[in-house]
This record gives structure tokens, C-alpha cells and sequence, in this order.
């Protein structure tokens, strides 16, 4: 991993995932922390990293026996602050300082609109939320395709429509070809309606629809069994 790459996803982790000017960066990084619970409530973990110690607390039985509702975030994390606080509290951090953390040249500032994941124009209608963002390399990654529930299309479909604007095949008369980027499809059962799949595609045409409707969601298989 990078050093620029390195240092967002700390500060990430450290909850400082919106970008503000480097004047107003602390210096020395707040603790950023990851947690884990296995299966069956067996462990719970919580790991830390501060300005100069790295910290990793685990919780559960020596036997294995699960507790149930255990998980890192409640049962890890109270313990991971009060170390960070008890190691931040002894004279030597005092006496000695912290190490500064400042933003590698490689990191900086954009802006990207969600769901494409990239920056838009101002007034572009697949710009539905425009947000604040480190960027790497002042790259723009697209948002990747979640493998199995996406079409081949991922999230940008083409789509021709009438002078309606009811979406029609691409030989109808009068169609115009245009890009309509929705949200990836695990989402939407939580959007506002208007931001469902089915509300930003529109409807279809009667009189010339288009050859697929696109608005329904893909067949998954995600097992098979015996006798069914």
C-alpha cells in the first residue's frame, strides 16, 4: 500500500473520512480503529492504531463457547479506548511529543458525485449526491460492480426515450440516446422512492418499449440443493 494510500484510509478509520483544509488537519492522528466478531459470538475484537501504539484487544472464553451478543463495537472497543487513553495519559507521551502525520503530496481534495462515484458537472441528472473526497493521485475511480448482482452494465444503463420521455426501443421514431447512472442494486430497498432503480430508469413506452425493461431485478442463484 502507498504512503497517500496508507494515510486515507487511516484517517478513515480515525473518522475523518470528509476532507477539511490543512490548517484545520490535526497533526497528531485521533486513534483509528477496526473491529471483528467471528461466528457464533465466539471473539470479539478490537484494533487500534495512535499516534505511537499499536493496540489490539480481544474478548470471548478460552473454551470458545460462544457469548451471545458479544460483538466488537460493544464488547472490544470500550476496553481499546480506555488503554488508548491510559497510554496517552503517561508522561512519556507528554515529554516526548507526538509524531505529526501530515497529507502525503499524492493525497488531496475533489469532489465526486454518488452513485457514479466521479465528479460531474453541475446540474448533471446522475449526480445525486455531490460530495466532499480524498483523492489518490487525483484519480476518480468509478464505483466497482458488486460481482452477481449487477448486469453487465453495472450501474450505467443506456436508455432511448420518446419525446414523453417514456423509454422506447433504440429504432423507434423520434428516440434519443441518453446515460442514467443509478444506485447498485443492494440499496434499493432503502432509497427514497424516487432514487429506486424503477423511478430513474422511468416508464416504458406502449405503443414502441424498449426490447428490456431494465427496472426488475436479476435472477440470483445463490445455491443449489438436493431434491429441489
Amino acid at each position: 500500500m502507498s504512503p497517500g494510500a496508507a494515510w486515507i484510509v487511516r484517517r478513515i478509520l480515525a473518522g475523518e473520512a470528509q476532507p477539511v483544509p490543512d490548517a484545520s488537519l490535526p497533526q497528531a492522528v485521533p486513534l483509528a480503529w477496526k473491529t471483528g466478531t467471528s461466528y457464533g459470538y465466539r471473539d470479539a475484537w478490537a484494533v487500534g492504531l495512535n499516534a505511537r501504539y499499536l493496540i489490539g484487544i480481544w474478548t470471548g472464553r478460552p473454551d470458545g463457547t460462544p457469548v451471545v451478543g458479544q460483538f466488537g463495537f460493544a464488547s472490544a472497543v470500550p476496553l481499546l479506548n480506555q488503554v488508548n487513553n491510559l497510554l496517552l495519559a503517561r508522561p512519556a507521551m507528554s515529554r516526548g511529543g507526538l509524531p505529526s502525520d501530515p497529507r502525503p503530496a499524492t493525497v488531496s481534495q475533489g469532489t465526486i458525485c454518488w452513485p457514479g462515484g466521479q465528479d460531474l458537472p453541475a446540474g448533471d441528472s446522475n449526480c445525486r449526491r455531490r460530495l466532499a473526497s480524498w483523492l489518490l493521485d487525483a484519480s476518480q475511480p468509478p464505483t466497482l460492480l458488486l460481482p452477481g448482482q449487477e448486469s453487465v452494465r453495472g450501474i450505467r444503463f443506456p436508455v432511448w426515450r420518446n419525446e414523453h420521455g417514456e423509454r422506447v426501443a433504440a429504432d423507434c421514431p423520434g428516440a434519443r440516446e441518453s446515460q442514467v447512472e443509478v444506485w447498485p442494486l443492494p440499496l434499493d430497498p432503502w432509497l427514497p422512492a424516487s432514487e429506486r432503480r424503477r423511478a430513474r430508469l422511468g416508464p416504458a413506452s406502449e405503443s414502441c418499449p424498449p426490447l428490456q425493461t431494465q427496472d426488475t431485478a436479476p435472477l440470483v442463484l445463490s445455491g443449489i440443493r438436493d431434491g429441489r
